[in-house]
C-alpha cells in the first residue's frame, strides 16, 4: 500500500477512497489500539468501488447498513466493524489492486487485529468462480458456517481448491484477526453483476435486488453464529 499511497497520481478522494467503522467507540485513533472484551467482528472489502465491483455494497449491507441510505438493519443480527477501500477512477481501477498478502494499510490492519472474526469479500473472474462462490480463509469454522448458510439459501458455493483464491496465507490481512483467520469469499463477475438492477457505480447501491439481499442475509446469519 505504501507505493500506492506515495504515487502522486493517486490522490485520496479522487483516485481512491477509504471508509471504515468501529462500533463500540465510534472513532479510530491511529496511534492507539483500543481493547474491547466483546466479540468484535469485521466485514472487509479490500478492493471495493471500481476495483472488484459490487463488493463495497455487499460489505456495507453485511455490516448492517443499507448501501444507499446507510439505514441500519432491523433483522436483530447486530452490526459489525467495516473496512472499505474503493477505486474511484473512471477506468483502470485494477491499477489500484493490492493483493491481500501485501495489504499493509495501517488503519485496516488495526481494525482487523482488534476483531475476533472476519468476512473478507472479493471478486474474481467467471472462469475462476466456475459458477460458484469460492470460499477460503484460515477460519475454518466460519468458512464452513458460511457454506452452510449459502447452501440453505440456494446460492452455489464451495470450498475452493484454487491456491490463487483460497486466502490461506497468514500474511493475508484478513487472517490477522485475534484467532488468526477469516472466511474469504471470491465471487465471479457475472454473479456480482446479477445482484443489481443497474450495474453502474452510481446506481448499484440504489438497485440492489432480491438476490443481493439473499446473499447478505446468509452472511449476516453466518456472523451471528460465531
Amino acid at each position: 500500500m505504501t507505493a500506492l499511497y506515495d504515487d502522486p497520481n493517486n490522490v485520496e478522494g479522487m483516485a481512491y477512497g477509504k471508509r471504515w467503522l468501529r462500533h463500540e467507540w465510534r472513532q479510530l485513533v491511529e496511534e492507539q489500539v483500543t481493547d474491547n472484551t466483546e466479540t468484535q467482528k469485521i466485514i472487509m472489502a479490500l478492493h471495493g468501488g471500481g476495483i472488484e465491483t459490487g463488493t463495497s455494497e455487499i460489505a456495507l449491507a453485511t455490516a448492517g447498513y443499507h448501501p444507499a441510505t446507510l439505514a441500519t438493519a432491523v433483522d436483530g443480527l447486530g452490526f459489525h466493524d467495516l473496512w472499505l477501500f474503493e477505486g474511484l477512477l473512471p477506468s483502470s481501477n485494477g491499477d489500484l489492486h493490492v493483493t491481500a498478502s501485501h495489504y499493509d494499510e495501517p488503519i485496516a490492519t488495526k481494525l482487523v487485529e482488534n476483531a475476533q472474526r472476519c468476512i473478507s469479500l472479493h471478486g474474481c473472474t467467471d472462469t475462476q468462480a466456475n459458477g460458484r462462490i469460492q470460499l477460503g480463509g484460515l477460519d475454518d469454522e466460519l468458512r464452513d458456517i458460511v457454506l452452510e448458510e449459502l447452501d440453505a439459501a440456494g446460492i452455489p458455493a464451495e470450498v475452493t481448491s484454487n491456491p490463487m483464491l483460497d486466502g490461506s496465507l497468514p500474511s493475508n490481512i484478513a487472517n490477522k484477526t485475534r484467532i488468526g483467520g477469516c472466511a474469504q469469499l471470491e465471487m465471479g463477475t457475472s454473479y456480482r453483476r446479477s445482484l443489481f438492477g443497474i450495474n453502474t457505480r452510481r446506481q448499484r447501491k440504489n438497485t440492489t435486488n432480491a438476490q443481493f439481499w439473499l446473499l447478505v442475509d446468509a452472511l449476516r446469519k453466518s456472523m451471528s453464529r460465531v
